[in-house]
């Protein structure tokens, strides 16, 4: 055998068998481990799952705990010859206020006295229903209802008037298909609930199409573990069980899924650049075994010399193509990957260039927030500690004549275009409050939205929204407008953090706000604390995926309600960076006490 065909055939073996071995790892081990994190990824969207029905059960109970106490509500019940259009009246006024899906009225019994989805409904004895038994006997339960084959989350109290009890209150929420989306939203994952193995809420699959109606086959294996279905042509890992807390005699189950097809595309992807690889590198195999057979070593010395002198960062040489034709096209080759190197570096210094000027942008926006906090009868620390180098939050303190303007917000996602956007609400929020300090937050938030809906939607061509309160705070008294995170607050006369919700809508998401954004007004104490927030603090992730939460922060606050502003504004960040697994999201803190010059 010739030394060319020789050389020819053992680099063309060599190169099969490297790249037959890599292509069988990447398809087995890339494969392998895209179906772990999978699979993984679906664990931990149930258990967020589980964690949304418990807080929303949570705020239910919560909810169902302020009616029952409402003086309007036990007065009605409490009244003998009141009429029955009245209750009716009261039922749906309430349902309306709390904007739930389900409002239910029981006398002390048990027996059905209104419902604010049939106003003739009446009569019925209820007392035997899970919750209602149970806030019966101990005051309030919960449990999970259907109602027109849709499951709903429930919680009852007991309305009490003196010693006696006058009647059951029921409020509960349905699983719908807006509810399936905000799960979708926070976990990736697809997610269905079914009642006796059909449909009745369900969140789009991957492709966009929504899940089939007849999910039997869907939700019908064991609970707690992932097996693999074909949904609408593609192949999904499933997990789900029923729905905790659901008693009846229906079966009412759900399951959360995510698409195999898309999680092994990029495994797929690689197979294929792989492959194209590998013939490129083939192809090289072959040209350098003629090479060699034809004993071409004059340029191929030459050519060594040339990359020589690349490594050692002269970019400015060439080499001279000669020799045969294939030497040549190497030769020019590599004087082309030259000359991209040469614009790589280029590219690089520009890169080093851009970076300094983002420092510079994170140095100026930083600037731009509140140094000090110089205001009469109020202590405040704040923080403020960006995701990247230009964060998305904002937060301000703005002193007028007897008081000051306090802004909490959060631009959609972090860097340059947030960090813009944050500017633009500082600057325009500074302008509207020094020319009209006594204005009411509402009409300041609706000047705001009709300037920034302007400048994010038509001139950056974003779609983008931010949420943000505007609070203006007088003599104890707090005024408030807009839609973020809840606020807090401590009394300095001790007991569980107050969450007070910040009723209204995003800005920049709609013209015009002006009829669903209002003004809401608390008292402070002298001593009491209120604590604002981004939810980079209740949304900041551990190792195993669980948020801080809004529990955990109230606890915190708790705990240290009678130290200094500053320290807690200290204990709470270092709390939450011990916490969290990775800084993904910018975080914003203001702790505000009412001191004895107020």
């Amino acid at each position: 055998m010739r030394l060319r065909t020789a050389l020819l055939a053992a680099i063309t073996l060599l190169v099969a068998a490297i790249v037959g071995a890599t292509v069988f790892a990447v398809v087995t081990v890339i494969g392998r481990a895209e179906r772990r994190d999978l699979e993984a990824e679906l664990v931990r969207s149930n258990r967020v799952f589980d964690e949304l029905l418990a807080h929303r059960a949570s705020m239910l109970r919560s909810d169902c705990r302020i009616v029952a106490n409402e003086p309007r509500l036990r007065a009605t019940l409490a009244t003998l010859d009141i009429t029955r259009e009245t209750v009716v009246g009261v039922v749906g006024e309430l349902r309306t206020a709390l904007g739930r899906d389900l409002f239910l009225l029981t006398d002390g019994r048990g027996t059905l006295t209104a419902d604010s989805l049939d106003p003739e409904a009446h009569g019925f004895d209820l007392s035997a229903r899970p919750a209602i038994a149970e806030a019966i006997k101990s005051s309030e339960g919960a449990a999970v209802w259907v109602t027109n084959d849709r499951p709903h989350q429930v919680a009852a109290c007991r309305v009490d008037f003196g010693a006696r009890t006058v009647g059951i209150v029921v409020i509960g929420e349905a699983f719908d298909d807006d509810a399936a989306v905000a799960v979708h939203r926070q976990t990736g994952s697809t997610l269905v609930v079914a009642t006796d193995g059909k449909r009745v809420a369900g969140s789009p699959l991957a492709n966009g199409r929504p899940v089939p109606d007849d999910v039997r086959a869907i939700v019908g294996a064991p609970a707690g573990f992932v097996h693999e279905h074909d949904v609408s042509g593609q192949r999904y890992a499933v997990i789900g069980g029923p729905v905790p807390g659901y008693t009846g005699k229906r079966i009412v189950t759900y399951a959360m899924m995510r698409s195999l097809d898309e999680a092994l595309a990029p495994a797929r992807q690689l197979t294929r650049s792989v492959l194209l690889i590998a013939m490129v590198v083939l192809f090289a195999g072959l040209i350098v075994a003629l090479l060699l057979a034809r004993r071409l070593s004059k340029p191929v010395d030459e050519l060594v010399q040339f990359t020589r002198k690349v490594a050692a960062g002269t970019l400015d040489a060439r080499a001279k193509p000669s020799g045969a034709r294939e030497i040549k096209a190497l030769a020019s080759a590599m004087n082309v990957m030259v000359e991209e190197l040469d614009k790589s570096r280029a590219q690089l210094a520009a890169k080093e260039r851009l970076e300094r000027e983002m420092e510079i942008a994170m140095r100026i926006q930083t600037s731009m927030l509140p140094q000090s906090f110089d205001v009469n009868g109020l202590d405040i620390a704040a923080v403020m500690l960006p995701a990247t180098e230009v964060g998305g939050d904002y937060s301000d303190v703005l002193p007028v004549n007897g008081g000051c303007w306090i802004g909490i917000g959060d631009v959609a996602g972090h860097g340059l275009t947030a960090g813009l956007e944050m500017l633009m609400v500082q600057s325009i929020i500074a302008a509207l409050v020094r020319e009209n300090s006594a204005a009411a937050p509402r009409e300041h938030l609706r000047v705001l939205n009709h300037v920034v809906y302007e400048n994010i939607r038509h001139r950056l061509g974003q779609d983008e929204h931010i949420t943000l309160t505007l609070l203006h705070v007088s003599a104890g008294k707090v005024t408030f407008a807009g839609a973020h995170e809840t606020i807090l607050i401590a009394r300095a006369a001790g007991g569980a953090c107050e969450e007070i919700a910040t009723p209204g809508t995003w800005i920049g998401g709609t013209r015009d706000i002006g009829r669903v954004t209002v003004d809401t007004t608390l008292e402070l104490e002298i001593g009491d604390l209120m604590v604002l927030y981004s939810d980079g603090i209740t949304e900041a992730m551990n190792e195993r995926g669980e948020m801080f939460g809004i529990d955990r922060l109230c606890r915190e606050v708790e705990a240290r309600r009678t130290e200094p502003v500053e320290a807690i504004r200290d204990g709470i960040i270092a709390v939450v960076k011990a916490w969290q697994f990775k800084h993904q999201d910018d975080i914003s803190l203001l702790v505000i006490r009412r001191d004895q010059t107020s």
